[in-house]
């Protein structure tokens, strides 16, 4: 391969390099414009393979058949730069460039066209001075009218370059600078085609000029990018810890509200329950004391002010045993280790002996679970949540309860189903809610949910019911998981 050759292939390799980087940085956001430049590119990598016929010692035909794509190329070129000085300059496309535009890619197809552009008949170009032979094919009219259009083409695009030099855009001088140089290359091939001039082609190496003046600007860009983004993370950074600090902050005060809130919530639903029977309590001890004061030897009801009186009393105390029982619930120290299976058999078991023979309960539980809670905290939940499902199931009829337990990611799920009744969804709304209760008249004093969620809370876990009525409820209790003990792990 001559020198010639090797020039037009190392400059059809830059350009297909080039090319492919462009295009691929169009797809980034704010690199849009690179999708026109890409065209340039490639444009250029084909008429530098298309210049490769001159220069190599190839039949006519394949001479004048690579001439027209060359041709065709070039055309090609100049429309690619035209819409991309266009983006660049900041111009607003306008009908008259469209057609232009349009012109400019029928020119394109046209000039392929066997005859239109180029004869049949091969010349030879010799550049002594540089050692270069080439073969062209000869041009018509018609082909020295394309190359005259190119030369004005180029013109008008760098105008465009020069006139956003003069308005300051950035880079501006860059484009200018190397695109005309581009422009003098192809008037030099233009005077090298008519034979009269012995100056080698410079067109295929012209075209490398102003991409790699682009890629030098894009590279002072992508930097420019890198900085004001590394700046930009920085402030983002700031301002995230700023906010997470806030956030905290908020969380901190929004919980400690909630608390309140929940603490008078609690309060008051206490003193409602404690206000019934002290209220009872008074006016039986009242109504003793007026028929005292009389001084009459018998006092009219008093066996039943008295019976009052106590059963009032028993109420009471057993709000204050369950105020009790929350308050230890609420102090207990949340950590520890419990087998969930031990803590799930024993508690199913007193189950059993308080629901009877009437309720079956089930068990299938994996001997390897352990969990992040006091084993008596998680034997007091599932206590009450036997209870419930056991009372769940109306008299009369046999009744199921499950106890299932499995291995989640970073926690052990409890469930305890039954098949009663249900709750209708105003119940299941409020059924963790302190003193509520669908059970006033019997046992329970609507606390046991409100204790267990708050036991399951304070060991990180969670609570919640799942219910529908007439197809029973589901409670599903979530702990933190822990790894088997070492001993049972080499077991």
């Amino acid at each position: 391969m001559n020198v010639p050759a090797t020039i037009a292939a190392a400059a059809a390799l830059v350009a297909v390099l080039a090319g492919a980087l462009s295009r691929r940085l169009s797809l980034a956001p704010g690199w849009r414009d690179q999708q026109g430049f890409s065209l340039v590119a490639f444009s250029a990598a084909a008429y530098a393979v298309c210049n490769l016929a001159t220069t190599l010692q190839l039949p006519d035909p394949i001479v004048t058949a690579a001439s027209r794509l060359q041709v065709a190329s070039a055309v090609l070129h100049f429309w690619a730069w035209l819409g991309y000085s266009a983006t660049f300059a900041g111009i607003r496309p306008r009908r008259v460039h469209q057609a232009v535009r349009r012109g400019f890619l029928a020119l394109a197809a046209v000039v392929t066209i066997p005859g239109v552009a180029f004869t049949n008949e091969v010349v030879t170009h010799e550049a002594p001075a540089f050692g270069a032979v080439y073969r062209d094919a000869l041009p018509t009219p018609f082909g020295n009218a394309v190359f005259a259009l190119l030369l004005v083409g180029s013109v008008v695009t760098w105008s465009r370059f020069l006139r956003a030099w003069r308005t300051g855009v950035r880079h501006a001088g860059v484009h200018a600078i190397s695109f005309g140089a581009l422009v003098l290359f192809g008037l030099n091939d233009a005077l090298a085609t008519t034979g009269e001039f012995p100056t080698p082609y410079l067109l295929d190496t012209g075209f490398i000029v102003p991409i790699v003046a682009v890629y030098w600007t894009i590279t002072v860009r992508f930097a420019d990018n890198a900085r004001v983004q590394q700046s930009m993370r920085a402030r983002l950074e700031e301002l995230v810890d700023a906010r997470t600090r806030a956030l905290a902050d908020a969380q901190a005060a929004l919980h400690q509200s909630e608390k309140l809130a929940a603490l008078g919530r609690f309060a008051t639903a206490a003193a409602h329950e404690l206000r019934d029977p002290a209220e009872a309590i008074t006016a039986n001890l009242r109504r003793l004391e007026d028929a005292l004061r009389a001084g009459d030897g018998a006092v009219p009801g008093a066996r039943e002010a008295v019976a009052d009186a106590l059963a009032a009393l028993g109420r009471l105390g057993a709000v204050v045993r369950a105020l009790a029982d929350a308050g230890e619930a609420a102090a207990a120290d949340p950590g520890g280790r419990a087998a969930v299976a031990d803590v799930v058999r024993a508690s199913v078991s007193q189950a059993r002996i308080r629901a009877g023979d009437r309720i079956r309960i089930l068990e299938a539980i994996p001997d390897d679970l352990f969990v992040g809670a006091r084993p008596e905290s998680v034997a007091h939940v599932l206590g009450n949540l036997l209870a419930n499902a056991a009372d769940a199931v109306p008299e009369g009829r046999a009744g199921k309860v499950e106890v299932r337990a499995e291995r989640r990611t970073g926690a052990v799920r409890i469930t305890v189903s039954d098949d009663g009744l249900g709750m209708p969804p105003e119940v299941l709304r409020r059924a963790f809610e302190p003193f509520f209760t669908t059970r006033r008249e019997t046992r329970g004093r609507g606390l046991g949910l409100a204790i267990s969620r708050g036991v399951v809370e304070g060991s990180g876990g969670a609570l919640w019911l799942e219910s529908e009525p007439g197809k029973g409820t589901r409670a599903v209790l979530e702990l933190p998981a822990l790894p088997p003990p070492q001993h049972a792990t080499q077991a």
